[in-house]
């Protein structure tokens, strides 16, 4: 080969190997995360509690703690980020001189990332120039936000409570009406060189809105029905919170389904029209029910309700019972008062008939009612006119004619009904008859109920109970009827008890209820998993006579359920003194706290 072929060869040489370096890498393959690295442990250290959360979580390394180690490179790119990343972590609680040392090692299993942290001192707060301007400074609900403030000077600088401070301003804002807030002036300035912070936080309310005039989009109610709602007039401050009680209330009734608000803001005049478009509900509702209880056995009911009859508002409903020990037919006719909410007026009539242990009777009323809610009280006046005919015992029966007003008031605080933590109950009945007024007899017959709820803590709470009564009746007690005499025992008084098996009994050791009463119960009730908690309990009561009660005590335990629909109850007890009490007896019961 002459030199030219030489030369000729070895520059196609050199171009199919500078070929290969540029095409090769073009088919490799990119670096990834490999196992063969190992894992990757990130330990943190000096720091506990919420800083330490906090800086795992703004740690990017952190992301592969436990995993298979990224390539080296980008681990050690990750390593180079973490003091930064850990100054920023640490920067919302109020420290912004820390010392920190960072280290990276390879070790048998992997790798290790070792961060030791000492937070140093927390910056303090030398200037605290927090203002609320407008007419919400005069605001009770800005006041109570201003003072106390969640931030001292003097004290170390929290981010987070700063955050929350701003958010609660502009919470209040909304819920008071001020939609024309806004801050004017929000800055914390942080002096190194000093080491102190000034926070700077102006916010200008504005002007408060008020309500506008109400606009109900329906057509089956009256606009004078409907006007008496509102628990607010054209004009007032707007708050949230009536809008919100407007919106319950009227899903709360009986006639609509679906419930709508809004309230659009006029800057220009400063009101907020109401408008309300109501959905209305089924006007019929049918309903059925199977069930059983220790004290009545198998029982059904089947109800109607018919939800509006006119545009005033009246409704009704009738309602079918049945179980093993009682058959009824009740009906209520209901007319909405001044305040739909709460008054009501109401025309009923009853049938009830009982079979059990020799405590029959058959009755009918006829009668009417106004209840009335008067602060924390409802109040329930009522007047019946009722004919029983009943037997008890080996006494023979009797019929009684009887026109009874009556009234009755429950107080109630707590601070939820359905499953109350705190709690208040307290209820006073009194009715009588006269045979100066279309009566067989004169008696008057007064009761009182105490209950209360205490709870220790999220897992712990004791409930009292309390019933006392007393008849003062001018005839011989014989005559009085059965239904209103006082009878005790079963699940909802002295549990370990039959129903109604504690009182009074004649020669043959029959049962004949007493002119009073006086129970009690104490319960301790402790939480084992979620919604789920055991009881241990005692009750005591008695349905006498005289002045002194022959105490029955009964004592168990049970499990309780927190269903939707308040507690589910199911308790095993036993009556302590035998007879008449059970050696072992179930109960099941459900239903709000108070």
């Amino acid at each position: 080969m002459n030199q030219s072929g030489v030369y000729s060869a070895f520059a196609w040489l050199l171009w199919f190997c500078a070929l290969a370096l540029v095409v090769g890498p073009a088919h490799a393959q990119p670096p990834t995360a490999s196992n063969d690295d190992g894992t990757l442990t990130v330990i943190v250290e000096g720091v506990e509690g919420a800083l330490r959360d906090n800086v795992l979580a703004t740690l990017d390394i952190n992301r592969f703690a436990g995993q298979a180690a990224p390539e080296e490179v980008r681990l050690r790119w990750l390593h180079g980020r973490a003091e930064r990343e850990i100054r920023q972590a640490l920067e919302p609680f109020g420290y912004y001189a820390p010392t920190i040392e960072t280290e990276l090692n390879r070790t048998p299993e992997g790798w290790e990332a070792r961060y030791r942290i000492q937070s140093g001192e927390p910056i303090l707060i030398a200037v605290l120039d927090v203002r609320v301007l407008g007419e919400g400074q005069q605001d009770t609900a800005f006041q109570r936000v201003l003072d106390p403030l969640p931030l001292t000077q003097g004290e170390p600088l929290d981010h987070v409570r700063y955050e929350r401070l701003k958010q609660t301003l502009e919470t209040v804002a909304i819920e008071r009406g001020f939609f024309d807030a806004r801050f004017t002036q929000r800055a914390i300035l942080i002096d190194l060189d000093a080491y102190e912070a000034a926070i700077h936080l102006h916010y200008d309310a504005g002007q408060r809105y008020r309500f506008g005039d109400v606009t109900f989009k329906q057509n089956i109610l009256s606009p004078e029905l409907l006007a008496r709602f509102p628990r607010f007039q054209p004009g007032d401050p707007y708050t949230t919170r009536d809008l919100l009680r407007l919106q319950s209330d009227l899903f709360a009734s009986p006639y609509f389904a679906q419930v709508q608000i809004s309230a659009p803001p006029d800057p220009a005049s400063g009101i907020a029209p109401i408008e309300v478009e109501l959905e209305p509900n089924a006007q019929r509702r049918y309903s059925f029910g199977l069930g059983y209880g220790t004290d009545t056995g198998i029982r059904g009911r089947a109800r109607l309700e018919q939800r509006w009859i006119n545009r005033q508002g009246h409704h009704y409903e009738a309602e079918l019972l049945g179980s093993q020990i009682q058959a009824g037919l009740g009906f209520r006719y209901m007319i909405p008062g001044r305040d739909p909410t709460t008054d009501e007026y109401a025309l009923t009539a009853g049938y009830v008939r009982q079979e059990h242990q020799q405590q029959d009777f058959e009755r009918i009323t006829l009668g009417g009612s106004w209840q009335h809610q008067d602060g924390r009280w409802l109040k329930n006046y009522n007047l019946n006119y009722q004919y029983e005919e009943f037997s008890i015992g080996n006494v023979p029966t009797k019929t009684s004619l009887l026109l009874i007003p009556g009234l009755n008031w429950t107080w109630v605080a707590a601070d939820d009904r359905l499953h109350t933590t705190r709690g208040l109950l307290f209820g006073i009945e009194l009715r009588g008859a006269s045979t100066a007024l279309l009566s067989d007899i004169t008696f008057v017959q007064s009761a009182l109920r105490l209950k209360g709820i205490y709870a220790l803590n999220e897992n712990s709470r004791f409930i009292a109970r309390a019933d006392a009564g007393t008849t003062f009746i001018q005839e011989n007690f014989e005559q009085l009827p059965a239904s209103l005499r006082f009878f005790t025992g079963g699940d909802a008084s002295v549990r370990g008890y039959a129903f109604n098996q504690i009182g009074p009994t004649d020669a043959d050791g029959v049962v004949i209820g007493g002119k009073n009463l006086l129970v009690g119960s104490l319960e301790y009730e402790h939480r084992i998993w979620e919604n789920w908690s055991l009881a241990a309990f005692v009750d005591s009561g008695d349905a006498f006579d005289g002045t002194s009660p022959d105490l029955k005590t009964g004592a168990g335990f049970g499990l309780r359920w927190r269903s939707p629909v308040g507690p589910v109850r199911i308790d095993f007890a036993s009556g302590l003194d035998r007879p008449p009490g059970d050696v072992f007896r179930f109960s099941f019961s459900i239903g709000p706290d108070l």
